[in-house]
């Protein structure tokens, strides 16, 4: 099974790797984050969650074999109150912790490169995020709102029309509809009619 932080690395390498690292069994419902240590998924899925500031916790999205997760939060302090990975049926997975990854990496410099395009990747990602709300409070204002009344599954529906809605967050319709375009240009939500899809 190939995992992003193992790309460019020999077969043989890889199995030296996997050798190194302890599977372990895990149930559904079972909290799979642990601090300090990248997950890898060999079988089984899971959801990640994430908990707003309005208290609300919705499914960012759901991940399965052959996917990672905790890879931005393996070194230095990190609050795991924000996010939650939650099982969803019973499987298999290896951690890597942050003493493993440190000696894997100075045997396998590959690894290290695969990890920085990882993080440079995700800058990019979330300096898109930040032009969006560095424009102006009304998006952040929208995307809160729509947070606020999202499902698990990260689906906000709306039972009140458009004006209802400018009405609601003190802002004119052109402007409403101007925030909704840059919460989608910014690929934060993508709108279904009366829906709207938190990505």
């Amino acid at each position: 099974m190939s995992f992003f932080i193992l790309e460019g690395l020999k077969e043989e390498e890889i199995k030296k790797v996997e050798g190194r690292l302890k599977t372990e069994r895990f149930q559904k419902g079972t909290e799979l984050y642990r601090t300090g240590s990248i997950g890898m998924i060999i079988t089984g899925s899971a959801k990640i969650i994430r908990n707003t500031e309005a208290g609300a916790s919705i499914t960012v999205r759901k991940i399965g074999a052959g996917e990672m997760f905790g890879a931005a939060s393996l070194f230095g302090e990190w609050d795991s109150s924000l996010s939650s990975i939650l099982a969803m049926e019973n499987g298999t997975i290896r951690y890597i912790t942050e003493t493993d990854f440190k000696e894997l990496i100075q045997q396998y410099p590959q690894i290290a490169l695969n990890y920085i395009a990882f993080l440079s990747d995700r800058i990019r990602f979330l300096n898109k995020r930040l032009d969006t709300f560095s424009a102006g409070s009304v998006d952040h204002k929208l995307y809160e709102y729509l947070l606020s009344i999202a499902d698990e599954e990260g689906t906000a529906s709306l039972d009140i029309g458009m004006a209802e809605l400018a009405r609601r967050l003190k802002i004119g319709r052109s402007s409403l509809y101007r925030c909704i375009d840059n919460l989608e240009e910014a690929g934060l939500v993508k709108r279904e009619k009366n829906k709207f899809i938190l990505k």
